[in-house]
């Protein structure tokens, strides 16, 4: 019996033949992949090909987690939404990258300001708008960068806030009510 957990980049593993090809193996494998943490259907596909299972066990085995709620990319994004913008308000450009890297659909993505707007936790806090966001993201980076001279802290903060994905808009609004 092949060892499913050992994953290391350098050595793939081999199923025997009747194990790549079993939907309940794939599924198995899927569920341990599932109680790691949240993936999306194309993370979970991508490391059950990887592992070697066939397509079409790979397929049914998916199909049934779908079946059952225990795949589902919307609640995917939802968890997505809430940890990411908890740790760090960022904003909607850095966010959809985020989520097209793990394999989120365009038509999902699109979705995402409908998403935030559905989360009273976010909306509460004012990250459900680019506008709070913008705003709570450059409340924890004024203490950073308070201690430098206005002009160096001006170019720090438009940096900072650039590479958490606001648009330039949003910034110089957020900076000019700041100076």
């Amino acid at each position: 019996m092949a060892r499913e957990s050992a994953g290391s980049a350098s050595r793939p593993m081999t199923l025997s033949p009747e194990r790549a090809g079993s939907e309940e193996a794939a599924k198995e494998a899927a569920l341990r992949i599932l109680a790691r943490g949240p993936r999306t259907e194309r993370e979970v596909e991508d490391r059950l090909r990887g592992r070697g299972y066939h397509s079409d066990a790979v397929e049914r085995a998916l199909e049934r987690l779908r079946r059952v709620s225990l795949l589902d990319d919307r609640a995917f994004v939802r968890s997505f939404l809430r940890t990411e913008l908890f740790k760090a308000p960022q904003g909607k450009r850095l966010l959809e990258v985020k989520l097209r890297r793990r394999g989120v659909s365009d038509a999902l993505i699109r979705d995402v300001d409908a998403l935030l707007e559905e989360d009273p936790d976010l909306t509460g806090r004012s990250l459900a708008s680019e506008g709070g966001r913008a705003a709570a993201g450059a409340a924890q980076l004024r203490r950073r960068y308070a201690r430098l001279k206005p002009e160096l802290y001006r170019r720090r903060m438009q940096q900072a806030l650039a590479r958490r994905g606001f648009a330039w808009d949003t910034i110089r609004e957020i900076l000019g009510e700041d100076t």
